[in-house]
């Protein structure tokens, strides 16, 4: 299998071994990095996550052929301040692009509670922001409507999604986010407009679902590709 690694910094016990194995719970602590290193790569579909992508993520019918997906693997800054080692599963076009902004996120010190493939959650994406799972491809009607999520083309990303919540009238999602509604609240994790984590995806023209009119999706970033 070939990947494609960026800006790598050889470091204690490094990444390479984790990733060349993936699992769907890679959430141990990795060596300690300063605040500026980052390591992050990404290639095809190893075997075991497109299995798991056939029985939960993807069927047939969905806009996305597996074969122009891409396994992307990032470091993170975790809520215990200790750097791991996350997965996402992107649009090939983007897998470069998401790479530079969570290196963004990462020497910008913004946390992430936690990053697994929705397959480790069946796919239902419920349940995994009520983990404040960080997550993007899913084959999924858009939340309230008939016609595909933007995460049906690996093209959108949510960041932590308990603490930055969908919310339309009186329907938030996860319900647990209903804590967050107040987003002037300084909670590490929660984005507003100008942070880090906004200027990281905004500044290469993804759109922010915090920004729009007739509902605020405060965890989504969307992109129509370059």
């Amino acid at each position: 299998m070939v990947f494609r690694i960026v800006s790598v910094v050889l470091v204690l016990g490094c990444f390479g071994v984790a990733w060349a194995a993936p699992t769907l719970h890679a959430q141990e602590p990795v060596a300690e990095l300063e605040a500026d290193l980052f390591q992050g790569m990404y290639g095809p579909l190893p075997q075991t996550v497109r299995e798991n992508m056939l029985r939960y993520s993807w069927r047939p019918g969905c806009p996305v052929d597996l074969e122009d997906l891409r396994y992307v693997t990032v470091s993170y800054l975790g809520f215990d301040n200790e750097v791991h080692v996350g997965e996402l599963v992107v649009h090939k076009d983007v897998a470069e692009e998401v790479l530079a902004i969570f290196s963004d996120l990462l020497a910008a010190e913004f946390p992430i509670e936690r990053m697994r493939l929705i397959d480790h959650y069946q796919g239902d994406d419920g349940l995994s922001m009520a983990d404040n799972n960080t997550s993007a491809f899913n084959c999924r009607k858009a939340t309230g409507s008939d016609v595909f999520s933007r995460h049906s083309w690996g093209m959108a990303i949510d960041i932590n999604p308990l603490l930055n919540p969908y919310m339309k009238g009186d329907v938030v999602l996860p319900p647990e986010g209903l804590a967050y509604m107040d987003r002037d609240k300084t909670v590490p994790g929660l984005i507003t407009a100008g942070d880090a984590c906004w200027e990281s995806f905004v500044s290469r023209g993804w759109q922010w679902g915090g920004d729009w009119n007739s509902l605020k999706d405060y965890q989504h970033f969307e992109t129509t590709g370059p």
